[in-house]
């Protein structure tokens, strides 16, 4: 009996193998591992060429999410954006399946964007434009259109994920307690949006700092598509305030970014009455999420098994939302 495993590293030369018989490369092609997460990458070389390969964990999503994703985000190249678009295999197909022992893990070969991701510290500035960058990816997706669906549901995720967090929590009462309140609440909050027809369409899904690159030539590049599909646009904002709320700590970045966002795309009304909403579901979504992760990954940074920090933050965007 094989023993069983959640996640695998392929093998850099058989993957070199595999790609030279997919696609039109230069030679030699070579293939490096240069992260190892809950997805894993590889810079791929192509005689001068650099290429990322993307190798996406075992079953984590069907076939016809990742038709969504690479369709998705081919257009948005076409439109302009500067953003990771997948190339174009042999076959006419943007990306590809191979049987690991975990599963079937999907791969997909994408231009290489040469720059540096943000970190830890934005300026405003640098907040204000990656506000227009985002707002830019909502207009340029506005006409996009795919056979496959690829629908996002924060509520969905909170039955999905949440239950995994409340199993860490089950001998620490008070943030037990608390994440089931706010659960509730915020479910609720949620189903009374639906009369609103408040604007949705193709969002990225986890635009946040780490996931924005300056490139060389000195514009803005989003990176990671990995969990965009169809969903409210002005929800989307939160993945960016989100992550800044537990690294850059500086609420005038968030109002910066919110601001760039609405020098392209100014919010509706309806859209600004639940920013606080928006805000505090994203803190129930990111915690439960990461109690996922931690078994698959191991500890993420800002994440390693101190509560502390996370029902801080969603104890005072819950009181703000006015829902406790």
């Amino acid at each position: 009996m094989v023993f069983p495993v959640i996640h695998s590293t392929l093998d850099p030369r058989a993957l070199e193998r595999e790609l030279a018989k997919r696609y039109t490369l230069s030679n030699p092609v070579q293939c490096q591992l240069v992260s190892r997460a809950n997805n894993d990458f590889y810079e791929v070389r192509a005689g001068e060429d650099r290429y990322a390969l993307r190798v996406a964990k075992a079953d984590f999503r069907t076939r016809e999410a990742y038709a969504y994703e690479s369709a998705y985000v081919n257009h948005l190249h076409t439109k302009g954006c500067l953003v990771p678009a997948p190339f174009c295999a042999n076959d006419g197909s943007l990306f590809f399946e191979v049987e690991a022992p975990e599963g079937i893990r999907t791969l997909t070969l994408m231009h290489w964007l040469d720059g540096k991701v943000f970190r830890e510290t934005m300026s405003v500035d640098d907040a204000v434009e990656a506000g227009r960058s985002l707002a830019e990816i909502h207009s340029a997706g506005a006409d996009f259109s795919s056979n496959t669906g690829r629908a996002l549901s924060a509520t969905a995720m909170l039955d999905e994920r949440m239950p995994h967090l409340l199993g860490m929590l089950e001998s620490d009462p008070e943030h037990y307690d608390f994440y089931v309140m706010a659960t509730e609440a915020v479910k609720a909050a949620y189903e009374r949006l639906g009369p609103l027809n408040l604007p949705r369409g193709p969002v990225h899904g986890d635009f946040q700092f780490a996931n924005v690159m300056r490139t060389t030539s000195g514009a803005l590049a989003a990176l990671d598509f990995d969990s965009c599909g169809v969903g409210l646009l002005a929800e989307d904002i939160f993945t960016f305030v989100w992550r800044s709320d537990m690294e850059i700590k500086d609420e005038t970045v968030n109002a910066a970014f919110i601001n760039g966002y609405e020098e392209v795309r100014p919010l509706m009304d309806g859209e600004q009455a639940h920013l606080g909403l928006f805000r505090v579901m994203r803190d129930l979504v990111m915690s439960s999420t990461f109690a996922i992760l931690i078994n698959r990954v191991g500890p993420v940074p800002g994440f390693d098994g101190d509560f502390g920090p996370f029902t801080a933050l969603a104890r005072k965007h819950l009181s703000d939302s006015g829902l406790a």
